[in-house]
């Protein structure tokens, strides 16, 4: 059986106007969290259709969960009140690693959780031991099973101060559920504070939970006896606005994009501004992008929230392989999150050899399409940012990566007036 391929005729300037997704890395704590409503139903809208929500959405099925999802609309109409099991289907929660997000909700609500092994990206050592920590200090007992996951009881969970290693995303939103329906109050310390876990503490808030400090260092949360289901619109995606604006940006092109909120990319934003890419807002989130012809080189450092994020680095790299000059781009997140580099130099880019997790981008390199696989999402997305700039026809396999972070992309891109399509 043939493998499935995005093919792009590159070197066509994108115009036009398009719309952001949904946010995936909102979404999915979001679903995660319908675990704690024992009453009502959680209705969550502008919910993107990519792989990794379609699988935690099939996960709240096999827990017993019914799940109502219109991928057309982005609705998910979500009654765990049916849930009768708490072991994670382990061949559903090796394929992404938001998995361990619904291990928070279940033991706050059923006072235990079974998890098996966790997948996602390859891109480095991220560690799990904080979020059992954080489970034990409340009362948990945890035992490892002989396949490599975890079995996690409680009798009862008391508040407690806990504390992240690093700002982990899903450490702090896991933690967060596990307090929400806890005895007494407890604390985060060194929390993640991106804007999807601001969104997220919404929800919760909808649900009736007592959290404060979300979108900061440290987080407080007050247990509550109960939570009932919420209504709740997802933010839109930042990353996905960060690759379709890189997109316009490397092409040389000018596009329009609805669901832009810059206040969430700064840094980001900051980058594109030096390199000499336009940006515009033309009404509260949408924004008109708009690539010179001669891009200036960076310093990039890709580091925690408020800071360039980790994510949109392999999409930044791809953008300075076009730029006039040397540009440097470190990584202070994930010490494999160089992956694409191979990729890149297939087009023909001229990267220096990676040396602690610094790489020195030798700019302007004159691209031409290959045939290259996407390792993870993000090194995908700086594939497909190399595809749209490179001369000739470029194939990209792998495509399941590439779908669990980003909807409907060639469609939108075609929308632009990029010529791609998926064989």
């Amino acid at each position: 059986m043939a493998e499935e391929a995005l093919c792009i005729e590159g070197a066509r300037p994108l115009r036009g106007e398009t719309g952001i997704q949904g946010s995936k890395n909102a979404a999915l704590p979001m679903i995660a969290a319908s675990l704690l409503a024992s009453e009502g139903q959680t209705v969550l809208h502008r919910v993107p259709p990519v792989k990794d929500v379609l699988v935690a959405l099939e996960i709240l099925r096999r827990l017993g969960a019914r799940v109502d999802f219109d991928p057309a609309v982005g609705t998910a109409v979500i009654d765990t009140t049916t849930v009768n099991s708490t072991e994670l289907p382990p061949e559903m929660g090796a394929r992404m690693r938001a998995s361990l997000l619904f291990v928070g909700p279940l033991i706050s609500r059923f006072r235990t959780a079974t998890i098996d092994e966790v997948g996602g990206c390859t891109i480095g050592e991220r560690g799990t031991d904080y979020h059992y920590r954080g489970f034990a200090r409340m009362g948990a007992k945890v035992e490892g099973t002989p396949s490599g996951g975890y079995v996690v009881r409680a009798e009862g969970l008391r508040g407690a101060e806990m504390y992240c290693d690093v700002p982990s995303h899903t450490g702090t939103e896991n933690l967060v559920m596990a307090a929400s329906l806890s005895d007494g109050e407890s604390v985060i310390v060194n929390a993640a504070s991106d804007p999807e876990i601001v969104d997220f503490g919404e929800l919760l808030a909808r649900m009736g939970a007592r959290v404060e400090g979300l979108g900061t260092r440290r987080v407080r949360i007050t247990g509550v006896d109960r939570l009932r289901g919420a209504e709740h619109t997802v933010m839109h995606d930042r990353l996905d606005a960060g690759l379709m604006l890189m997109a316009a940006a490397i092409t040389r092109g000018e596009a329009t994009l609805t669901g832009v909120r810059l206040d969430h990319l700064e840094i980001f934003e900051a980058k594109l501004r030096q390199m000499g890419v336009e940006l515009r807002v033309r009404d509260g989130a949408r924004i008109t992008v708009s690539g010179p012809e001669r891009l200036s080189p960076i310093n990039v450092v890709a580091t925690f929230y408020p800071g360039m994020p980790t994510d949109l680095q392999p999409g930044l790299t791809a953008l300075a392989c076009t730029a006039h000059g040397d540009s440097f781009i470190r990584e202070t997140v994930f010490e494999n999150r160089m992956g694409h580099v191979k990729s890149l130099r297939q087009f023909g880019a001229r990267i220096s050899p990676e040396k602690d997790q610094l790489v020195i981008v030798h700019g302007p390199s004159r691209l031409k399409g290959t045939r290259v696989r996407a390792s993870d999402i993000r090194a995908g997305a700086a594939c497909v940012l190399a595809g749209l700039a490179a001369e000739g026809r470029t194939e990209i396999t792998n495509l399941y990566q590439l779908d669990r972070g980003h909807a409907n992309l060639e469609a939108r891109l075609v929308q632009l007036g990029a010529g791609i399509e998926r064989l």
